[in-house]
């Protein structure tokens, strides 16, 4: 009896511990940030398709010393130190390029490969940072040029280390060189230099400022030392315009740059897209101090994603810089990332670079996540009805998702429901929008009483003039 007792016991304890039906498992990135930048639960919007190791991809030699990953059309372009593979989108291998021939039909090679990119005609341009040069292949993997260190006036001695690359549509290559502190390197469709594109500025903190009153003469020459902050990675979206990331510890590491190289990246009433907004200032043997964004990719909807190499996770943010949602973290198990090094879209699934587990994982988005996509998917051409079907799908799944009720809430203000809408826009802490439908509300309202309000206040002035108490 007393056996059976503990028998039962256990198997309560089981079942108790087992998820409800229809409950969502907690995962690893799992959470959001308010409007007001509080911690909230969430679901997972992304969840581990699946892994791709040497040994799954027949053709490549390796996937050690991962470096970059390049997504055109149907072709997925993933470069190690010493080999660049192509794919299909369906993880196929169609080539390896681990050696080419130089214009003296010498073979070499590939060694110290950094970045990788492909322009509108399918050529392919690979950077060497130790080098100093990119390698530009034909679509079929044949070298066509080597593009040597650029003439630029005034940094002879200055040395050149192209990491990452982008070529827009005209065929001008953005070039993030390692060291050149004024901005990214814009270079012509010959190579040659044409200027320094979204340079940053100089920025100090609020002590930096104060000690500057009191410095010296001296002092204030030394800071020609003090350099703007360097960026770290480079993306191109349909429309022409460029994401970078900045190695930024005063706030600011995503940039989106229009042909002027002014940042035109707006925010709308929400905390900056910076990752984490919470962190350890100090701490051992834990990750320390703001998130460092190391790549970025844009889909044709503008969602942006940042992969953050402090805490290993990706951060997701639509156009008007609005958390979407968060994938990833450290670790080992299954859905964590151990070094990741670039991600991707691939279509809606999103590709990520572990170069400490020597793999290509795929991630594929939940219910939930794929709510979301076709929420912004929509709401991105304005079609804001269907955006509202998928933004009540997505609440469905979590209720703390603010951005769905600006959704439904915008989707209300173009029906004329604005009484309605601005509950949602409220809730969704939308006040650009929640402006325009109280905008709505007041106007109707003064239109609808103002003239009886003003009959009615003629009529009790005649009566106070006619009628004697």
């Amino acid at each position: 009896m007393k056996r059976l007792k503990i028998v039962l016991t256990l198997l309560l304890c089981l079942f108790t511990a087992l998820p409800a039906h229809g409950e969502q498992v907690r995962e690893p990135g799992s959470y959001q940030y308010s409007p007001y930048g509080d911690v909230v639960a969430a679901v997972p919007a992304y969840t581990l398709k699946q892994s791709y190791y040497a040994a799954d991809l027949p053709g490549a030699q390796s996937l050690n010393n991962l470096r970059d990953a390049h997504v055109a059309g149907d072709r997925i372009y993933v470069l190690r130190d010493e080999e660049l593979i192509i794919l299909t989108s369906g993880f196929r291998v169609l080539k390896s390029i681990s050696a080419y021939t130089d214009a003296q039909g010498n073979e070499v090679k590939l060694t110290g490969a950094s970045g990788v990119t492909v322009d509108r005609e399918g050529g392919i341009y690979v950077s060497r940072a130790d080098a100093g040069e990119i390698l530009h292949f034909t679509s079929n993997g044949k070298l066509k040029r080597v593009i040597g260190r650029p003439d630029i006036k005034g940094f002879e001695n200055v040395a050149y280390k192209p990491i990452k690359l982008v070529v827009d549509d005209a065929m001008r290559i953005y070039v993030v060189a390692q060291g050149m502190y004024e901005g990214i390197v814009e270079l012509n469709p010959d190579g040659s230099f044409s200027r320094f594109f979204g340079v940053n500025k100089v920025r100090f903190s609020f002590a930096q400022y104060i000690w500057r009153l009191f410095a010296t003469r001296e002092q204030l020459q030394r800071q020609q030392l003090w350099l703007p902050t360097d960026f770290t990675n480079i993306a191109i979206d349909d429309r022409g315009f460029i994401y970078a990331t900045i190695q930024d510890a005063m706030g600011q590491v995503i940039k989106r740059l229009n042909a002027k190289g002014e940042n035109i990246l707006r925010v709308v009433d929400a905390p900056d897209p910076i990752g984490d907004l919470w962190f350890n200032e100090s701490g051992v043997g834990i990750p320390v101090g703001p998130s460092v964004f190391i790549a970025v990719d844009t889909n044709p909807y503008g969602v942006f994603i940042c992969l953050d190499q402090k805490r290993s996770r990706i951060f997701a943010y639509n156009e008007d810089g609005r958390l979407l949602y968060i994938i990833g973290g450290p670790g080992q198990r299954e859905g964590l990332f151990r070094n990741p090094v670039d991600a991707d879209f691939v279509g809606d699934d999103i590709m990520v670079l572990d170069a400490l587990s020597q793999s290509i994982d795929l991630y594929s988005p939940t219910a939930y996540g794929s709510a979301i996509n076709n929420a912004v998917r929509h709401q991105y051409t304005f079609d804001y009805d269907q955006a509202a079907v998928h933004w009540r799908e997505a609440l469905n799944y979590n209720h703390n998702f603010t951005l769905a009720y600006s959704g439904i809430g915008r989707s209300l203000l173009r029906a004329e429901q604005y009484d309605e809408a601005m509950e949602y826009l409220k809730i969704g802490d939308d006040r650009e929008y929640y402006s325009k439908a109280f905008e709505k509300v007041r106007n109707r309202d003064l239109k609808e009483w103002f003239v009886p309000g003003v009959l009615t206040l003629a009529g009790l002035i005649i009566l106070s003039k006619t009628v004697k108490f």
